[in-house]
């Protein structure tokens, strides 16, 4: 027998008949839309189309940190600059300042309470500090733009207001793999079209054919700074990709870590940088020696199975290949001349002003160049007029000294002992000394290049070296001297 009414039985449920009043609505939307699209230009309708898409996002992801996971992709891909007044800009750039601003508005407007920073945080302020002392010893002895010197003073440590973001919300737990992984995945894509880079062959060779290279060009990826600069970005990131590989539970990751750090070290040979090339095989060599200590066989197997690849490859790779090899090709070379001029005379104007140095924001020109080899040294002179852009020292261990006297390089050993006091912390008492020894090879192998390059400045390759020091620094002084965040 049963209790249920006819009332209470199942019922189709009825067809949504929209009233006049909806339709008007709609029709009122679209008309709008379609009048927006043809009075007014695409980034109008972007814009309009974007808001509501934030806006939802935003209700689905409302953990900040979510958010600033992004952050390596627009490194990665922000290669774009603008041009404003005195000053330019990169979207690297942007999107590095805009993580700083965000995490401390968060901060300061939820009334949380900031961790307690390690040492090696307040020994990298000090180094800032010490450049910010040079800056204004520039601004004072030297008759530079203000904004040229502005600009050239900091470009080394603009993006080191990561490090906070980078140690608080990412130092820890599940957020600090999230941030590993989306790390080695922009390796990967990077790597990727690289190698697509390299084999469509519309890469310029014009600079490797005057050097005596017949080469099918030096690829640079997504990073604007062009193929040295990014053989830095790989000498971070493959050593740490290798290391990633061992850290990661999920087969799926352990794999995607594996052909990202492969693939780095082959677009490491397509950027044809000596440099990184010596660098990044060494610093992996390395770590696999640390990894297998006990398994000697295995870092020995690898390094016959590149070794022979390398070799079978000759030809392609004979720029490379120099470096071990050839001698009198590689001391005659034009760009070891180059070095060998500038080097002389930018240690000589640091033996004439090792106080004040040349001035941040100085202008340069090129002196000497010869017919024969092509070769120059650089010097500087006050700048009268706006500098698009700043180079010619290609050694960032003489830079600092020769531009911005002894207060610069007082910042540059500051910023070497941060490195070495982290490492040492690590390598003692830290929370994961395997990944650790990989983001230690992989910094380090950066800072020896630096030696006879000047990567850092370059927006994008600065970002991954501040976000690779800060993940460093998590694992050295790991959470147990941080404040749980009220995230």
């Amino acid at each position: 027998m049963s209790f249920v009414s006819e009332d209470c039985k199942y019922r189709e449920p009825e067809a949504y008949r929209p009233s006049l009043k909806t339709w008007i609505f709609l029709l009122g939307m679209i008309f709008a839309y379609f009048h927006i699209f043809f009075a007014y230009p695409k980034p109008v309708l972007l814009v309009i189309l974007a808001i509501p898409v934030l806006f939802s996002m935003i209700y689905h992801m409302p953990n900040p940190r979510t958010w600033l996971l992004l952050l390596p992709v627009a490194v990665t891909f922000g290669d774009r600059v603008f041009d404003y007044g005195p000053f330019y800009i990169a979207v690297a750039t942007i999107a590095v300042l805009s993580a700083s601003l965000f995490y401390l508005l968060i901060k300061v407007a939820g009334f949380r309470n900031f961790p307690r920073f390690p040492l090696p945080v307040y020994i990298l302020l000090a180094a800032y500090l010490a450049q910010l002392a040079s800056m204004f010893m520039s601004l004072h002895y030297h008759n530079n733009l203000v904004g040229n010197t502005l600009r050239e003073a900091n470009k080394i440590f603009v993006a080191a207001v990561l490090i906070p973001v980078i140690y608080d919300w990412y130092g820890r737990g599940e957020w600090f793999t999230r941030m590993l992984k989306i790390l080695t995945f922009m390796l990967l894509v990077m790597s990727i079209y690289g190698i697509y880079q390299y084999n469509a062959g519309n890469l310029d060779t014009f600079g490797e054919r005057a050097s005596g290279y017949d080469l099918a060009g030096r690829v640079y990826s997504t990073i604007s700074g062009g193929p040295n600069s990014y053989s830095g970005v790989l000498e971070l990131l493959v050593p740490t990709a290798l290391a990633s590989m061992f850290f990661f539970k999920k087969r799926v990751w352990k794999g995607v870590a594996f052909a990202a750090a492969l693939l780095g070290l082959q677009n490491v040979m397509y950027t044809f940088s000596r440099g990184g090339f010596v660098t990044v095989t060494l610093s992996c060599f390395i770590y696999l020696i640390y990894r297998y200590r006990n398994k000697m066989w295995v870092p020995i197997l690898a390094l016959m199975v590149f070794a022979g690849g390398l070799l079978s490859n000759a030809d392609e790779f004979k720029r490379q290949l120099t470096v071990f090899g050839d001698t009198n090709s590689l001391i005659m070379d034009t760009s070891m001349l180059h070095r060998y001029t500038s080097y002389k005379g930018f240690l000589n104007h640091i033996m004439k002003s090792p106080i004040v140095g040349a001035g941040w924001g100085s202008r340069e020109f090129y002196h000497s160049r010869t017919s024969l080899y092509a070769f120059w040294e650089v010097r500087h002179e006050d700048s009268i007029e706006k500098v698009t852009r700043f180079g010619g020292l290609n050694s960032m261990i003489l830079e600092m000294p020769y531009k911005g006297g002894i207060f610069s390089a007082l910042s540059l050993l500051l910023l070497v002992a941060a490195i070495g006091l982290t490492s040492i912390k690590l390598l003692r008492s830290g929370s994961d000394k395997s990944l650790g020894m990989g983001l230690i090879c992989g910094i380090t192998a950066f800072g020896v290049h630096q030696a006879v390059d000047n990567l850092l400045p370059w927006p994008q390759t600065g970002a991954f070296f501040w976000m690779i020091f800060a993940l460093l620094i998590s694992i050295a002084y790991p959470c147990c001297g941080k404040e749980v965040d009220s995230l």
